[in-house]
């Protein structure tokens, strides 16, 4: 018997078979975001299959935008051959909106957000120390139907040899405990410097039940200005509709996934990331910001 087992291998060899598995059909990926601030995108790509080198996604060349603002049609036009149709259209703080889309062949997808009320913000330098500014938030006011407040900061940094550049503020420092830890890090590297031994990535979320206990909140974020070098920052307080906090909070827990420290490989953590789009994936959310510029 083993002797036979053993001819048996012998004769095998690497054989190709198909059977008859298919990758998942494409989907219609939705991106929309609804703000005052700014003319309402709709982003309409193919959903693909992963591939680690870098990914390109097909627009929806064909399909029918409509939103409905309360209940009445506010836009109805046709989808850019490109993937991105930008509308002209504003939204009202406070009211509730309908996103539909229809894609022939496809079907029609669907969304629903409303936008918040804008916050009120308050901000002012205490000093720099090393390469740090230090800041501290005395008053900070939200509306009642909203999650979070969202902390975001831009810097504008001019020199002589590049002109003037407009950066994303990466890092944000502060020891406090009512700030969501979603995106907090150790970190003891120049700390006397940056005043916290804590790093958060990307932004500061501040939970509603928190907005009054937060204050006053000192951090730092880097950059100085210099003799060559001039440095101003602008900081943006959003205030998200739930489907904006439910997905980028779960978009950004996906992201942490494509980093070098997590071998670029977005399924080494089960991450879901957030949907509203019936019919599709994507997101439609609604928000609104108060901004603090060029201190």
């Amino acid at each position: 018997m083993a002797a036979g087992f053993a001819l048996l291998l012998a004769g095998c060899k690497d054989v190709d078979y198909d059977f008859g598995r298919r990758g998942p059909a494409p989907q219609v990926t939705v991106n929309a975001l609804l703000t005052p601030q700014e003319d309402f995108v709709v982003s309409l790509h193919w959903s693909g299959t992963y591939a680690k080198e870098k990914m390109t996604f097909e627009p929806v060349a064909q399909a029918e935008i409509r939103l409905l603002e309360e209940g009445r049609e506010v836009v109805r036009c046709a989808a850019s051959a490109d993937g991105r149709t930008s509308t002209g259209f504003r939204p009202v703080a406070g009211r509730s909106y309908r996103l539909e889309v229809t894609v022939p062949g496809y079907g029609r997808l669907t969304a629903e957000t409303s936008v918040p009320e804008a916050p009120r913000a308050r901000i002012r330098e205490m000093r720099s120390r090393g390469w740090y500014r230090h800041f501290t938030l005395e008053e900070l006011t939200l509306p009642p139907d909203v999650r979070s407040v969202w902390i975001r900061g831009f810097y504008r940094q001019t020199d002589p040899e590049s002109g003037s550049v407009q950066r994303e503020v990466g890092d944000y420092y502060t020891t406090s405990p009512f700030v969501d830890q979603v995106n907090g890090a150790n970190d003891a590297d120049e700390a006397d410097e940056k005043g916290s031994t804590i790093i958060f990535d990307e932004f500061l979320r501040i939970p509603y039940e928190n907005r009054t206990r937060v204050l006053p909140l000192y951090f730092s974020v880097w950059g100085i200005s210099t003799e060559w070098t001039r440095i101003r920052h602008t900081f943006r307080f959003i205030t998200p509709s739930d489907a904006y906090d439910r997905y980028m909070r779960s978009r950004y827990k996906q992201q942490l996934n494509t980093t070098e420290s997590a071998e670029e490989n977005p399924f080494i953590e089960q991450i879901t990331v957030y949907t509203n789009i019936s019919n599709g994936l994507g997101v439609f959310a609604g928000y609104n910001y108060f901004q603090i510029s060029e201190l």
